[in-house]
């Protein structure tokens, strides 16, 4: 029985958040009254699975992050709602091109919509384990030494913008009806729960196909090295493209700790964190990987 719900919950959850959410915006309700509501009760219901069948017990206690990780959401929450008015005051006020297809159901439009900014995420994230400016953005994400459903939105609000604006802008462009993105968001903010849940489950065969807990835990290792694999955010098809997958028997029990081994002081507020890529004085005090001259290549 355990083996059975380690296997169902990640199709299950996944299916029935998405389920909810395109039935609800397609049927014409409000946006955010469906939106909100939905992330909020799976966003509690990953959060009890995980208190009692987690991954690593020890990430259970937390490590006086909690405040720290719903402050990150709370405003790239907010930064999602101001990238979706702007995306529909642009939308209404300038001429654009009309090549989404918007004659297909609303389920594939949003799988077409998930797709484009999927692509953009995994490229932004990419880039910013190659790029030293990037990085020290990027390197918030990395700060968490324990994983949990929260700690998937945990970044630089200027890196935020970054790796959301090339896929919507895409979007925009072609485009697609602003419902169908906001569902599309919604969708893949449901998966980064499950990406970096605590929740010890199992994708099985999915596993080749989306980007889960059992692949993107091994990007989060302490080993700076180790971690230069698995960026995608929902579909895994980018990183076999760009030869960045791995996925081995032995990552489960391999794992070890998690954070960034060079940077063990790394600032734990939110705004020491704002400043973290800007002030070399705040990377000093965190032992600043790439200001001991480690190659990242």
């Amino acid at each position: 029985m355990e083996r059975l719900f380690q296997l169902g919950v990640y199709p299950l959850i996944m299916l029935s958040a998405s389920g909810v959410l395109i039935y609800g915006i397609q049927s014409g309700f409000n946006q955010y009254l469906i939106v909100l509501p939905v992330i909020s009760f799976f966003g509690m219901l990953i959060l009890l699975l995980e208190r009692w069948m987690p991954y690593e017990i020890d990430w259970v206690k937390g490590k006086n992050d909690w405040n720290l990780d719903l402050t990150y959401y709370i405003i790239n929450y907010g930064i999602k709602l101001v990238a979706q008015f702007l995306f529909l005051w642009i939308a209404g006020t300038f001429t654009l091109a009309a090549w989404f297809p918007t004659h297909l159901p609303f389920w594939v439009q949003v799988l077409i919509a998930l797709t484009i900014i999927d692509f953009f995420l995994f490229f932004v994230h990419w880039q910013s384990h190659q790029n030293e400016f990037l990085w020290k953005l990027h390197a918030i994400h990395h700060s968490s030494e324990r994983l949990y459903f929260l700690n998937g939105e945990k970044r630089h609000a200027l890196h935020q913008i970054l790796e959301g604006t090339p896929g919507i802008f895409i979007c925009l462009l072609i485009g697609t009806p602003q419902p169908v993105v906001v569902t599309a968001l919604a969708i893949l903010g449901i998966n980064m729960f499950m990406q970096h849940t605590n929740l010890n489950y199992k994708a099985g065969i999915l596993k080749k196909f989306f980007c889960v807990a059992e692949l993107h835990r091994w990007h989060h290792r302490a080993d700076y090295r180790d971690a230069q694999v698995n960026y995608g955010a929902w579909l895994t098809i980018w990183d076999h493209i760009f030869a960045t997958a791995y996925d081995h028997p032995g990552m489960q029990q391999q794992l070890g700790p998690i954070g960034i081994a060079e940077e063990r002081n790394f600032p734990n507020s939110y705004w020491k964190q704002f400043l973290y890529p800007f002030s070399k004085k705040v990377r000093q005090k965190a032992k600043t990987l790439f200001d001991q001259d480690v190659n990242i290549d």
